[in-house]
């Protein structure tokens, strides 16, 4: 996708402002809960990793669950970087390979995409997270960050089924130097992003565009409210790709909302 001039990605967001909110937030919320702690899935990638540490300075290690959830093709630098940031945090983990539930959940099928195979990972994780969440009397914790959640780029029911959202006002890009402001490592604050659901998967070839083009777009056409073409003038994005992320981001609608009712009352 071409891409004209330099994106603005500087959203003003106030990093130490942001984590503390963040954190008071998750500190009052569980306060105000019939619940005990958080459950939260750490895969060794930014988002989950930045969750954690919020989640450890918030209400304590000791009220932290965390989850490794390793699956085909999960990498295992990813899964030694899960466990040594639960260790570091002093967060509890549990450690399960989901690979034969999701095969026991695929195999009446031969016919099955990779999205498809990759929406069964997403939603078998969410069903362990809830079980040790009720296990533990605790909330899940969901660390999707904005970019995901506005491109509607997470499975239904699945990672996008959650009782708290703490990331879901931060963009992606702005995760990055959040993570920095929270001592998440560099090592995992360079990873290229990735959820990955199948080998080679990562999430600027599968959108098109890196975060530092898109965060942009989305900034000018949801939260300022401009139009197509008032996007294209503000973030130096062609035509083309400014059209196709607000596509993306109205066609996802659906994902965002509660399923619709008739409203017979």
């Amino acid at each position: 996708m071409a891409v004209a001039g330099s994106p603005v990605t500087d959203f003003d967001l106030d990093l130490a402002a942001a984590g503390d909110e963040i954190r008071s937030f998750l500190a009052s919320y569980l306060d105000a809960a019939p619940a005990d702690g958080y459950v939260v899935g750490v895969s060794g990638g930014l988002d989950s990793v930045l969750a954690a540490h919020l989640l450890a300075d918030a209400v304590g290690p000791e009220r932290v669950t965390g989850l490794l959830l390793p699956a085909d093709p999960s990498d295992p630098e990813n899964v030694e970087d899960a466990r040594a940031v639960c260790e570091r945090l002093g967060v509890a983990y549990r450690e399960h390979d989901i690979q034969p539930v999701v095969d026991d959940v695929t195999a009446a099928r031969d016919d099955l995409s990779k999205t498809a195979v990759g929406n069964v990972q997403a939603r078998v994780r969410m069903v362990l997270l809830y079980q040790a969440a009720n296990d533990a009397n605790a909330l899940v914790v969901g660390p999707n960050n904005r970019s995901e959640l506005l491109l509607g780029y997470f499975t239904k029911y699945g990672d996008g089924a959650a009782d708290v959202a703490p990331l879901a006002d931060v963009y992606k890009t702005e995760a990055y130097d959040l993570a920095r402001e929270v001592g998440v490592s560099d090592d995992v604050v360079a990873k290229t992003p990735t959820a990955e659901l199948w080998e080679g998967q990562t999430d600027p070839d599968e959108l098109g565009a890196p975060y530092e083009v898109i965060d942009p777009i989305l900034h000018a056409y949801v939260d300022e409210d401009r139009t197509i073409e008032e996007t294209v003038e503000a973030t130096g994005a062609d035509r083309e790709t400014v059209t196709e992320f607000v596509e993306r981001y109205e066609a996802s609608t659906h994902k965002r909302e509660r399923p619709p009712s008739p409203g017979v009352r």
